[in-house]
């Protein structure tokens, strides 16, 4: 035992484990996703922000790229010819254009000749003839090329996005001219859309190389993080937010400038806000970095991903806590079902036989009452036990009552294989198939001998004996006081009223005799007998003078049930009229709550099975609840009677139970299945057919059908065996709207629940085609009924 508990105490740690890595692994697939997705958008506006520039930087210079004269003044200035009179004549051309340039953020708009000298400079139109190849790289580049250059540069005075574009003459390369726009313009743009700080920093050595010491003390300081790194001053304007947001996660930035990727970092600020800072590099024109620039916002997603990552770890575990707490309950309860049945198996006679009426199963009492072996009974007729004693007619009432699937309850003789007689109280139950037909007969029998020796005894001392009346009291005394003590009586008159109850059925009852007199015997009844009139049938069968046996539930006085395998017989006075009802029971609790406790526990194991089968595909197990009490009510109104459809009820949670065997890999993949993958996906179905198929038990024999056609689909494209239409079990395709339904209407970490109107729109289109045109019709005409079992059952989370 200890080693069970050890090795049961080692799976649910293991589950703990394995559950929190899975967890883990999530929570950081999801927080890498989205950290991606936030470095993706950044990188997309700073692009099209330079592109947008771009755009705006063509649209001014209409007039300039295509224009022959100022192709004629760049190439007789490259050429040395009348220099200063064509600077003269372009700086007239375009004085007013570049005032309208400069109102909409373009900065510079400059000349440059063929050797990358510059010619004129619109903002400083007196500064000229300086060499540009030292230190700018989109002249050379456009030089080299003879090909528009833009993207981000460093020069003496700036640092922004620089737009070049070559200027030809007759088809020959005679200078550029360029426009800019410095990084604090472009940041200022992508805050006025975005919503967030921004700022940059470039590389010291970059800076210190390209950049006069002059600018570089004016408009930079260093990065406190990293001194390799300079800050711009003119995108640092809230000092306190972006120091207080980095003080408490600088080794954590410094290790990934290091790496020279992208990348985010959370952080508190000084009021205790989350922050999110999205480092993207910074390419130059030959796409080197040279840099980054980073937005500061207030972002508490991650947080809220953590957090939600945290209560499904606490309700999985609770989860996994509840499964092995039922399965501790389901082991002690099996361990109690076999103790009980060994009891059974010791006081109580219990055989079965099939239709012809040979004999299937005896349990060991029967066995050693008997004196056959076990060997020698299977197989054989019933009749191997009929003792002579026991009359044809009593056989042939017996089985006329049974075939009518009523349950016979009276007394037979039978035969031990030695030849000698023994006497039971035999109780004869129908056991009936999904289909109301009957699949086999369970018979359960009392040895009661020895009373019927007594009552012979008596009978023949009685009638012989000629000692005194008190001698003749003693003996009726000694026979009641047996049946007292071995069987409950219960005495009645002929309206029902309780006149009589022996120590056995009050000790039964919970009752005592005081309260049981004058009761009227349906007050400790189970209502179903109230509502079938038996009490009525009773009186009137009695009325006839005519024995009756039934099978009674009755009410114990705290509440609880037991049953009673009852023989009711007339009591005549000396004129032959009924006086009262004498009532014979037999206690069969036992054996009544053993087939509850074998149904009910198979309905448990079923649901957790069911549950357990969703949760691997991160469903809830809120989800089999809802498709069980769908498909309940659409069975219902569909016109299955109430057995059948509570049948579905149970078996429907198994739908999916298939998906135990289906990968992690292929079942839990946030994406699109490709073609392999989606084979194996469809293989569940099968899988769950297979692993039910074997099973004699409805229920299971049910979720074996549920299990491989709620994917069939009406017009024959579903699947594993492309079933349409009617070929369709009706199970199938009741499960298949509950399941869909319920899918589609629900939240996942892979999808949005969809909203209910469009989940009706698709029943509509797949009418006919993929799902059951009446049963559409039936589920669209009683939407709200099916709303309020949604509502009822929602998932927590």
């Amino acid at each position: 035992m200890n080693k069970i508990i050890k090795f049961e105490n080692i799976i649910l740690a293991v589950g703990v484990i394995l559950f929190t890595m899975v967890m883990s692994y999530e929570y950081n697939n999801r927080k890498d996703m989205y950290s991606k997705e936030k470095i993706y958008d950044l990188e997309l506006q700073y692009k099209d922000k330079i592109m947008s520039n771009k755009v705006l930087v063509e649209a001014l210079y209409g007039d300039v790229l295509e224009n022959d004269i100022v192709s004629k003044l760049m190439f007789e200035s490259s050429n040395n010819i009348d220099k200063d009179l064509n600077r003269e004549k372009l700086l007239n051309i375009f004085k007013e254009k570049y005032k309208r340039m400069n109102k909409q953020g373009i900065l510079q708009f400059h000349f440059h000749l063929t050797n990358g000298d510059s010619f004129l400079r619109f903002h400083k139109p007196k500064k000229y003839g300086d060499n540009l190849l030292s230190f700018r790289d989109s002249i050379k580049k456009v030089i080299e090329t003879k090909q528009p250059v833009y993207g981000f540069e460093v020069g003496r005075y700036f640092e922004g996005f620089r737009y070049v574009y070559p200027l030809f003459y007759k088809n020959q390369y005679v200078g550029s001219v360029e426009s800019s726009i410095n990084a604090s313009r472009l940041m200022k743009q992508m805050q006025d859309f975005l919503d967030a700080k921004y700022f940059m920093i470039l590389k010291k050595d970059l800076v210190d190389s390209l950049i006069s010491k002059e600018h570089i003390d004016k408009y930079y300081h260093k990065f406190k993080i990293d001194d390799k790194y300079y800050m711009a001053n003119r995108t640092y304007k809230d000092k306190k937010t972006i120091q207080s947001s980095l003080k408490y996660i600088k080794k954590s930035i410094l290790s990934s400038l290091n790496d020279g990727n992208s990348f985010i970092k959370i952080s508190q600020d000084y009021r205790g806000n989350n922050n999110m800072l999205v480092f993207i590099k910074v390419p130059d024109i030959y796409n080197n970095n040279v840099g980054y620039i980073f937005s500061l916002k207030e972002d508490n997603t991650i947080q809220k991903i953590y957090n939600a990552q945290l209560i499904k770890w606490f309700l999985g575990i609770i989860l996994i806590l509840l499964v092995y707490y039922f399965y501790k309950q389901n082991r002690q309860k099996t361990k109690s079902i076999e103790q009980l049945k060994k009891a059974i198996d010791v006081t109580t006679l219990v055989s079965k036989t099939d239709l012809k009426g040979r004999i299937t199963y005896v349990n060991k009492a029967f066995i050693e009452l008997s004196g056959f072996t076990k060997k020698e009974l299977l197989g054989a007729n019933h009749n191997i036990v009929r003792h002579e004693d026991t009359t044809d007619d009593t056989f042939k009432t017996l089985w006329n009552t049974i075939k009518n699937k009523k349950i016979w309850h009276g007394q037979i003789t039978n035969k031990k294989k030695n030849g000698a007689k023994y006497t039971v109280d035999a109780t004869i139950i129908p056991i009936l198939d999904v289909n109301d037909n009957i699949k086999e007969y369970i018979a359960i029998r009392h040895d009661i001998t020895e009373l019927e020796d007594y009552k012979n005894i008596l009978k023949a001392t009685l009638e012989t004996t000629h000692t005194s009346l008190v001698e003749r009291i003693k003996y009726t005394t000694q026979y009641e006081d047996a049946i007292n003590k071995s069987t409950s009586i219960l005495k009645t008159d002929t309206d029902n009223i309780i006149t009589f109850a022996n120590d056995e059925f009050c000790k039964l009852s919970g009752y005592s005799l005081k309260e049981l007199v004058g009761l009227n015997c349906r007050d400790i009844r189970d209502k179903r007998h109230i509502t079938e009139n038996d009490c009525k049938k009773i009186q009137d069968t009695l009325a006839k003078k005519e024995l009756l046996s039934i099978l009674f539930t009755n009410i114990h006085k705290n509440g609880e049930k037991y049953f009673l395998n009852t023989v009711v017989y007339p009591i005549l006075d000396i004129n032959e009229n009924v006086e009262e009802h004498l009532h014979v029971m037999h206690d069969i609790s036992e054996i009544i709550h053993l087939n509850e406790e074998i149904e009910e526990t198979q309905k448990e194991v079923i649901f957790q099975m069911g549950a357990i089968g969703e949760s691997r595909s991160k469903e809830t197990g809120n989800h089999v609840k809802r498709v069980a009490e769908y498909s309940y009510l659409l069975a219902i109104l569909y016109g299955l009677d109430e057995k059948e459809a509570e049948l579905l009820k149970q078996s429907s949670p198994m739908h999916d139970i298939g998906k135990v065997g289906i990968p992690d890999a292929v079942l839990k993949k946030p994406g699109k299945l490709d073609k392999d993958e989606w084979v194996i996906m469809m293989s569940h179905a099968q899988l769950g057919y297979e692993m039910l198929k074997q099973s004699t038990r409805p229920i299971l024999k049910t979720a074996a059908i549920v299990a491989v056609e709620h994917h069939e689909k009406w017009d024959g494209s579903g699947y594993p065996n492309g079933l349409k239409e009617d070929e369709i079990h009706i199970y199938g395709r009741i499960t298949a709207i509950a399941d869909v339904f319920d899918a589609l209407g629900s939240q996942r970490v892979y999808k949005k629940a969809w909203e209910l109107e469009k989940i009706l729109n698709l029943f509509k289109e797949e009418k006919g085609k993929h799902f059951d045109p009446i049963l559409i019709d039936l589920f669209l005409t009683n939407l709200n009924k099916f709303l309020e079992i949604r509502d009822k059952f929602k998932d927590s989370i």
